[in-house]
């Protein structure tokens, strides 16, 4: 090989290991201003959402000395890479059943956040992925019994004997909008925390307006809850 020849790819190699060095800065750089959104797209939260109608998702205790009442919860996990902050679950509506089979929109309920089990507040800090799930309060049922004493969840229209489902939004409106009489329900949900998008969840409410005393008997009879 000639000496200009030699010198040719010598001039070829530097260029390419200069284009090469180039290309590698500017990749270091993308990295170094975007690695918050690279890391956000990456590991980010994964929010999931179950209820069912049994032990711990509800309970039977008492609402006072005189009042017995069940609770029944949502269990929210977080199944990606990164924590979930600063989480809400939010009743966007309610639908009833309709003696046609047909769902109509009840349109007297308050769209409102619920609240996390025995904490008393709509946003839950940060939740942990990979970490059993941490419950929110979805409704509860009192002895209809007591629907005339406190917490006063009585009806117009339904029976003394017969039992109403109120959702544990954030407040308890005076108009009662939260509480509803026997029938078959959907609840729409949204899950969604500060740095995840909302998922949306159809749960649907089973109540034929029974009580029982007996807690196994009440989550068979009673009142029927699952995702649709």
């Amino acid at each position: 090989m000639t000496i200009a020849g030699i010198v040719t790819l010598l001039l070829e190699g530097s260029a390419a290991a200069g284009w090469f060095a180039a290309f590698g800065t500017l990749v270091l750089a993308f990295v170094a201003v975007f690695q918050e959104w690279i890391k956000s797209w990456f590991f980010k939260p994964m929010l999931d959402l179950k209820i069912r109608a049994a032990r711990p998702d509800a309970e039977k205790t008492r609402f006072d000395v005189n009042t017995n009442v069940y609770y029944f919860r949502v269990a929210v996990t977080n199944c990606g890479r990164r924590a979930a902050e600063a989480v809400q679950v939010y009743v966007a509506r309610v639908k009833r059943k309709k003696a046609d089979d047909k769902y109509e929109l009840v349109d007297r309920f308050i769209p409102m956040a619920l609240k996390w089990t025995h904490k008393g507040v709509t946003t839950l800090p940060y939740l942990l992925p990979d970490m059993p799930p941490s419950y929110c309060d979805f409704g509860h049922i009192t002895d209809p019994g007591r629907k005339m004493a406190p917490p006063f969840e009585n009806l117009e229209g339904v029976s003394p004997n017969e039992t109403v489902f109120a959702l544990d939004t954030e407040v308890s409106p005076k108009s009662k909008s939260n509480l509803f009489g026997p029938g078959e329900y959907y609840v729409y949900l949204k899950v969604a925390a500060s740095n995840c998008a909302p998922k949306d969840f159809k749960v649907k409410v089973k109540m034929p307006g029974k009580w029982f005393e007996d807690e196994e008997q009440m989550f068979r009879d009673g009142i029927g809850l699952s995702l649709d």
